[in-house]
């Protein structure tokens, strides 16, 4: 079964509601009543969302061709492969049925503006599902938006109509980003990201630097930027002489359109609302609470979608305004720290304390030092987005004045690149520990509670606090795991397989004709997932693309280490064969050739090349020279086969130590993704195996797998998984027993 966000969700929940019940001095049951009465409310409406999204995809729209689909463009953004924009309010013509909001595609950049009302014809795609663990999930993030659809425009027209307000906005912000282009040079990206809501020119390796190191959150508009930017227009239109109830109506207008502008995501959202309650409780003569401006805020945004309360962002978003309003205060009550330089590292503490879980949840790597570097850059920020700004203001009159203003920034975000790269150099700057089950997040939690709620009976605070830090910290730690588990995952069309026994990791292949970021987005994902940093063996069946384009770049980004790279030397003198072997010999990972004969032993685990046999004459068809492996761990055996064909089948038959190494296997990796020229009679028969694994992509020009290669399987009783319908299939064994499961279905 796939794991969901949603099951993290509720235990956010929980978790907020704990500590708003702890907040309650007075009538503390009528208030935890209406807690639980909110919570049923937003399980209610989390339900409604979901039936919603299904009965989207139920309509039947990817498969009826040509669609035309009206609506108001939110914004253009010019994307890696074209430009895009989302069609808010679109309707499917001519019969009207509502769509929500769909996402629009453009080869080229199309001649509209945000706010005008577009009529776009072409055809219209779910989002797919993550189908591998640790993979992002597009799915549950894009439904969560109320986007249930994505479209490749093949023609357009303007419609009359449309939205001033947006199309005003829209104009501020597209000039906006051309005033920064001009001015900013290199760190223009950064600019719009922080002030106008624009990644798409972040470049990649900066915003690499920035997430390992824990401040990818100055990327975003969130709190710190909406609070900053809110409360300097409200301090401009006090020095203006303005009255305070004028100027708490204008700021909070300001930010409104300003959230809009920006794209109003939910952490912004979030933002605006708790701003907006500042500014009227400052207009109503009250005072300020920042959990009941958080309680209202997310009430505003779970009530509009429940579903976003499944997104990282604003999980952390939450997290961490709740671990200074609740958590904080709670710490300095209970008298952890008093001293303001204690106060200042506390609250920072605070947020690390309710962050930890979730970080570790939606992204497996978290960095120890980052509390430290946030307390380095986060005051400096403002000057940053000082220098922005009037670079926005002066660089639209003059473009010399514009990039004097933004020189200020330049250093500043200097500044930040060589902090992220220092604290990069340090000792355990970024650790891997993979996403932790719902019972250790859930004792996480209890313990954090329980740390809180004794620390202001005792006297040693200091060292009460120390080993409390400590035990939270790994508490989330991945725990040793027994057995053997070996993952094929779906990569699309290629392979990639990840077997795991004890402290010994082993990648088999890893690359997809289809994925281009099948690297990062799935091998390392999941890796990661799993807590592991370094693999102590990858062993390439033949160096085809579909076998070695993810791990070429696992190798070139270092995002996991690789001990031995073992490559068959049947493919020695081949150009993809030496580049990869120059690759892996520059990161330096040690390369050997395997034939047949070969073995590797790694506890109870071994692992047996059968074929290319040593000094046999091969074809020339790389496929034909794949290594066949086995590994065997007790009584489970699991084949591995490359791309064979039935002729190396013959060949490895023919050979009576082979035919017998063969014999009996509980798991094959059917060959060359069910082609029909592979898994003979002969060879199953000879195999007899339990399962037969396929690995390929859904909707391939190849054909695979073939229906006689299916059949022939079914005929030998081969129970068989393919990945391009249940996802990642994972084996697990303790060396007698076996469990097989898919991460998308029941096997």
């Amino acid at each position: 079964m796939a794991l969901h966000a949603a099951e993290m969700a509720v235990l956010l929940t929980v978790y907020l509601s704990a500590a708003a019940c702890l907040e309650c001095r007075k009538n503390r049951s009528l208030w935890i009543g209406f807690l639980f009465l909110f919570m049923a409310l937003g399980f209610w409406r989390m339900e409604g969302a979901r039936a919603e999204a299904d009965r989207m995809r139920e309509m039947g729209l990817a498969e009826a061709g040509l669609q035309r689909i009206s609506g108001i463009a939110g914004g253009l953004e010019d994307k890696t492969y074209g430009w895009g924009t989302e069609l808010l309010e679109a309707r499917l013509e001519p019969s009207g049925e509502e769509l929500g909001t769909v996402s629009v595609f453009f080869e080229a950049g199309p001649g509209f503006e945000a706010g005008d009302r577009i009529l776009v014809s072409g055809e219209l795609a779910p989002y797919d599902p993550a189908s591998n663990p640790g993979e992002f999930d597009y799915r549950a993030y894009y439904d969560s938006r109320g986007m249930y659809w994505k479209a490749s425009a093949e023609s357009w027209e303007r419609l009359p109509g449309g939205n001033p307000l947006r199309r005003m906005l829209g104009r501020i912000r597209e000039h906006s980003a051309g005033v920064l282009d001009a001015c900013a040079g290199e760190n223009a990206g950064i600019f719009k990201a922080m002030l106008l809501g624009l990644k798409g020119d972040i470049p990649d390796e900066v915003y690499a630097l920035y997430q390992e190191s824990g401040i990818s959150h100055l990327l975003a508009i969130s709190g710190l930027h909406v609070s900053m930017l809110g409360m300097g227009f409200y301090g401009l239109l006090g020095r203006l002489g303005m009255g305070k109830r004028p100027q708490s109506v204008l700021a909070a207008g300001f930010m409104v359109l300003y959230g809009v502008m920006t794209g109003f995501s939910p952490s912004t959202r979030r933002a605006v609302i708790m701003f907006l309650a500042s500014m009227a409780s400052g207009w109503a003569g009250r005072t300020y609470d920042l959990p009941s401006a958080l309680s209202l805020a997310a009430l505003a945004i779970l009530w509009r979608n429940p579903q976003v309360l499944t997104q990282g962002g604003v999980q952390l978003s939450f997290l961490a305004v709740g671990g200074i309003g609740a958590l904080n205060r709670a710490m300095e009550g209970a008298g952890l720290w008093k001293s303001r330089a204690g106060k200042v590292l506390g609250s920072g503490l605070a947020v690390q304390f309710a962050t930890y879980p979730a970080v570790a949840w939606h992204f497996f790597v978290y960095p120890p030092y980052s509390i430290f570097l946030n307390l380095l850059v986060i005051p400096m920020m403002t000057y940053a987005m000082v220098s922005g700004l009037l670079c926005l203001a002066l660089g639209s009159v003059s473009l010399s004045l514009g990039k004097l203003c933004v020189g200020g920034g330049y250093y500043i975000l200097k500044c930040y690149e060589a902090l992220c790269a220092l604290w990069g150099r340090m000792p355990g700057s970024s650790l891997v520990i993979g996403r932790p089950a719902l019972w250790q997040i859930a004792a996480y939690g209890v313990v954090l509670g329980a740390a809180v709620l004794l620390a202001g009976r005792l006297r040693r605070k200091g060292l009460w606090l120390a080993g409390s830090t400590a035990l939270l910290f790994f508490m989330l730690f991945p725990l040793p795991r027994g057995g053997l588990s070996v993952t094929y995952l779906d990569v699309g069309q290629g392979d990639g397989i990840v077997a795991e026994a004890g402290a010994c990791r082993i990648l088999f292949d890893g690359g997809s004709s289809d994925e281009k970021s099948v690297g990062e987005q799935v091998l390392t994902a999941y890796l990661h997932s799993r807590g592991i940093r370094s693999l102590d063996y990858a062993v390439v069946s033949h160096c085809d693309g579909d076998h070695i384009s993810g791990l070429e770049t696992l190798l070139a980004s270092g995002a996991v280490e690789i001990g031995t790279l073992a490559l068959p030397k049947a493919g020695a003198g081949e150009e993809a064969w030496e580049e990869l072997a120059a690759l892996a010999r520059e990161k330096g990972v040690r390369v050997v050739s395997m034939e047949a004969g070969d073995q590797i032993q790694a506890g109870k685990l071994t692992l047996s090349c059968l074929y290319p046999f040593e000094g046999a004459k091969l074809p020339a068809d790389r496929n034909e020279r794949s290594l066949v492996v086995k590994l065997e761990y007790g009584e489970a055996s699991f084949l591995f086969t490359g791309d064979i064909g039935a002729a190396c089948e013959e060949e490895m038959l023919k050979n009576p130590a082979v035919r017998r190494a063969l014999a009996g296997c509980t798991v094959l990796k059917v060959a060359h993704h069910g082609s029909a020229s592979s898994s003979s009679e002969a060879f199953l028969e000879a195999v007899r195996p339990k399962y037969g694994v396929i690995s390929y992509g859904a909707g391939n020009s190849y054909g695979h797998p073939a229906p006689e290669t299916v059949e022939r399987l079914s005929e030998a009783g081969v129970r068989v998984l393919e990945t391009a319908r249940g996802g990642a299939v994972t084996v697990c064994t303790d060396g007698r027993s076996l469990e097989v499961k898919t991460f998308l279905s029941a096997p």
